[in-house]
């Protein structure tokens, strides 16, 4: 049998096994594959699951499906080979200068690449061009910096399940930092997923993985990457590739034998190593997240505090990593990420930030110095990834020689500090042998290309500055050979020339040809002169005519050489690289604070109170054109364990309990905090509920998503977490949201009693006020002729009213809707009843009585009836005997209720 291609492929032929559903056919004895398209076809059956770029010439090509598929994405033309004929094969193709920008382009798209490269030279191939993958490019394992943005983790995410228990190994092939995930339930696997958004996840293809994590990977827009039987590492092997890697026993690393977590790790290691034709040399560490070390900050508080993403428009702006992010450095950018989603529970080592970032406050100098050199310092941790990887550009290099050798001097300033994080750099290698090697071996500009040459430097290579020497002065070589020549023989009009036919060769006058030595070989003979060659002649010639490529190819050995070395370098490096992001983010937090104005906290240990004076949102005072309005915080389990926040729409609730958050927040990231002064007991948990949304996906309506996360924080809030609630309940009937509103606060109070603000609209919740530990807050308000003034003052008491009408004629709200809404409400507010008892919603006759059961009341009418005499009753003006008979007669109602 012998395959050929046809295109579509017919539907009554089945497709060839082996070579995928997509292209070969199998058609009996009817034509014979080309060596280049059988090797195609080989090649593109190893790697069925990506699209294939054939180097071909100057050009990547794709064919048959991947064609189809890539075309469109990369909005170039889609064309065929053999077009009109029964084997059309669909095609289209990139130059192979090109190709980072169209690789990024399907790397976004979610696209798995293989690409396979010429690895030999065709001027010295002998038939077919050898061919061979090179590296298979995924979402997950991206390592060029065009694709990738500088100041985010990207990440490759393996998954591995067990007996209802799992975990999460998250690899950045770009930087080698390597964490593991433990889990106990589906619920945890899922809020890390959603917080650290891995663009690609490796799961077993099997029922082990929860259906509710698939559907999650599904729905995500991550690149899922599903694993059959054999794919799937367990046991000794798992646990091999790991001792392998990192030289030592994985129970040093926190790894228990036979745990899910070995699995994961082995599986996301052992994946990036095959996509990658790397052994991975700057992978030398795995951490184990441990939720006792950090404060937890699920997806939910992420986005309602706005810390990464704004909810508008999905950037950074009018976030908090907005407003501090003044990184100098990537790594920095990077490093402060991570620090806002796992901010300390370590109260010494929030401190010792505290200490470091207060010594920057206080010397300007050194602040400013030390951001001006950090703002030189080149992306040390992806630049080493690069040398591992094979792919270091000589740009790449040369960033890396000037960034090593700026920082002797940075450390050695920072070594005279007093906090221990910033001293710490006395202990820290510049890496300066490293950077002594890059000096030497690299040209002050080196080209973009080794390609173009011009990259090593003179006095490398002896053999390459003569090839260099033969390049660029082959008329000088020619005549110091053409002067031996005339010495040698005596003859003094010699003279060496050159064409194209013959090459270099030497002339002869007629007249001296009695002189001509014997190894001289005739070559041409002219009107008045004999043209020879000889050896020393066509050693020459060769040499200058091939000194280019010659150039070339020394210059690739020794950059190769210069590239392992960086790559050997990996654990000064990466020490070095640890430590610059550090500084940077505490750099950073010093410079944001001298600049805002904001104060250190006095950190203490849980339990304690959250007191702050002068409190402001640090987002919404960079944005407001006017003066933020401060407030002062007092939150302690005797006093205020919960705070009922209550007030007029627009008043400033939301902003109030997000800025309390947001303190907290920052504090135990080691940050300053905007407020006068702060003393804060540490949170282990940082809860919210704001606002409101649905996930109609999922068939859940706004009170759903409302009730699914309150749910959530009641299941997981401690004694000592943070709760900022903001509204629960309004998303249904007055009554039942009031209800389950008052029944959550109750249980607030009662269970594990943590720290909580909730802003409510309910006004009935302030009785709650009776039990201790509860406090009544408001937002000041001044009111006259009809119109409202907000204060943003928080001060002691309740609200009666929320001021929505208001709010609505601010907003722009038609004359006649707000008259209209003001005479409903002003009915309501003098419970004024129809003829069933109900309120009556507007003046005039009710109409006929409306059918069908009535909204469940909190109290019965006959209540609200009573109520609403005792309210308008002038206790001055009655005497003891109508007051005993109206006391009968209110009784005697209620009675016959």
């Amino acid at each position: 049998l012998e395959y050929t291609v046809a295109w579509p492929r017919p539907a009554e032929v089945a497709p060839v096994e082996g070579f995928g559903s997509y292209t070969a056919v199998l058609v009996a004895r009817t034509g014979q594959l080309t060596p280049m398209l059988r090797h195609y076809l080989e090649t593109k059956a190893e790697h069925a699951d990506a699209i294939l770029m054939y180097r071909m010439g100057d050009f990547y090509e794709m064919f048959f499906d991947d064609a189809e598929t890539a075309a469109p994405v990369l909005e170039i033309a889609l064309t065929a080979r053999q077009k009109g004929t029964a084997s059309e094969a669909p095609m289209c193709g990139i130059p192979h200068h090109a190709l980072p920008a169209y690789l990024g382009k399907l790397v976004r798209a979610g696209f798995k690449v293989a690409i396979c490269d010429q690895t030999e030279d065709p001027a010295q191939a002998k038939g077919l061009v050898r061919r061979e993958v090179t590296r298979v490019v995924t979402p997950g394992t991206v390592s060029e910096p065009d694709l990738l943005e500088s100041k985010v983790d990207n990440l490759l995410c393996a998954l591995s399940w067990e007996n209802g228990v799992g975990a999460g190994a998250f690899l950045d092939v770009s930087t080698g930092k390597f964490l593991v995930h433990r889990w106990g339930s589906e619920e945890e696997a899922l809020e890390d997923l959603r917080l650290l958004r891995p663009p690609e996840i490796l799961f077993a293809d099997d029922d082990v993985t929860p259906l509710a994590l698939r559907s999650w990977i599904e729905k995500s827009g991550a690149c899922g990457t599903p694993l059959a039987a054999e794919e799937q590492l367990t046991g000794r092997r798992a646990r091999q590739i790991l001792e392998d890697q990192f030289s030592s026993s994985l129970r040093g690393f926190g790894l228990e034998k036979g745990e899910p977590a070995i699995r994961a790790s082995a599986t996301a290691l052992s994946y990036a190593r095959e996509t990658q034709r790397s052994e991975l040399g700057h992978v030398r560490e795995i951490f184990i997240h441990d939720p006792h070390r950090v404060m937890t900050v699920d997806e939910t508080t992420v986005r309602n505090l706005d810390l990464l993403r704004n909810q508008s428009d999905g950037t950074t702006r009018t976030t908090l990593l907005g407003l501090l992010d003044r990184t100098q450095t990537s790594m920095g950018g990077r490093l402060l990420r991570q620090w806002m989603l796992r901010p300390l529970l370590d109260l010494r080592a929030i401190q010792a930030r505290h200490d470091a970032v207060e010594e920057l406050v206080d010397r300007e100098d050194r602040r400013l110095d030390l951001r001006a050199q950090l703002a030189t310092i080149a992306d040390l941790e992806r630049l080493l990834s690069r040398a591992v990887l094979g792919s270091l550009s000589p740009r790449e290099a040369s960033a890396l020689r000037h960034s090593l050798a700026a920082c002797p001097q940075l450390l050695s300033s920072l070594s005279a500090c007093r906090s221990d994080l910033l001293a710490a750099a006395a202990s820290i290698d510049p890496a300066e042998d490293l950077a002594a090697v890059l000096q030497a071996t690299l040209q002050e500009e080196p080209a973009a290309s080794l390609k173009a040459g011009g990259v090593i430097a003179e006095g490398v290579n002896p053999e390459l500055d003569e090839c260099r020497s033969l390049a660029r002065d082959s008329k000088q070589h020619i005549l110091a050979l053409e002067a031996e020549e005339r010495e040698k023989t005596g003859i003094s009009s010699l003279k060496i020339g050159f064409n194209r036919v013959f090459g270099y060769y030497i002339e002869v006058t007629k007249s001296h040809l009695e002189r001509v030595p014997e190894e001289y070989v005739r070559k041409q003979t002219l009107a008045n002169a004999e043209r020879f060659i000889t050896s020393e002649v066509k050693e020459l010639e060769e040499e200058i005519l091939s000194a280019e490529e010659r150039q070339l190819r020394l210059e690739q050995e020794e950059f190769d050489r210069l590239v392992e070395t960086v790559a050997r370098s990996a654990k000064p490096l990466q020490t070095l690289a640890t430590f610059l992001a550090a500084t940077d983010v505490l750099a950073t937090f010093a410079e944001v604070a001298a600049q805002q104005g904001y104060c250190r906290p006095t950190m203490k240990p849980p339990g304690d109170a959250i007191v702050m004076r002068e409190g402001r949102h640090p987002i919404v005072e960079e944005a407001l054109s006017e003066e933020f309005v401060p407030n002062d915080c007092d939150i302690d389990r005797d006093e205020a364990q919960i705070i009922l926040l209550t007030g007029p729409n627009m008043g400033g609730k939301s902003t109030y309990l997000r800025q309390i958050a947001l303190a907290v927040l920052m504090a135990q990231m080691g940050s300053f905090v905007a407020a006068s002064e702060a003393r804060l007991g540490l949170v282990d948990r940082l809860f919210t509920r704001v606002g409101a949304s649905d996930d109609l996906a999922r068939g859940e309506s706004t009170f759903m998503v409302e009730m699914i996360e309150t749910a959530n924080i009641l299941r997981y809030a401690t004694a000592d977490s943070l709760l900022v609630l903001d509204e629960v309940g309004r998303g249904t009937s007055t009554f039942d949201g009031l209800s389950l509103a008052w029944a959550i606060v109750e249980h607030l109070h009662r269970g594990e009693r943590p720290k909580t603000v909730f802003a409510t609209h309910y006004h009935e919740l302030t009785e709650l006020a009776v039990l201790a530990g509860v406090a009544n807050y408001t937002l000041a308000v001044k009111e006259w002729d009809d119109r409202i003034v907000f204060l943003r003052r928080v001060v002691a008491g309740s609200a009666d009213k929320s001021y929505g009408i208001h709010v609505a004629r601010l907003a722009g709200l038609p004359p006649e809707v707000l008259e209209r809404a003001s005479e409903v409400l002003s009915n309501l507010e003098r419970h004024e009843y129809d003829l069933r008892g109900r309120p009556r919603l507007a003046q005039g006759d009710s109409g006929p009585p409306v059918e069908g059961p009535d909204q469940l009341a909190l109290f019965t009418s006959s209540e609200e009836l009573v109520t609403s005499v005792l309210r308008d009753l002038d206790l001055e003006q009655l005497t003891p005997l109508a007051a005993l008979n109206l006391l009968h007669s209110l009784r005697s109602r209620l009675d016959g209720e």
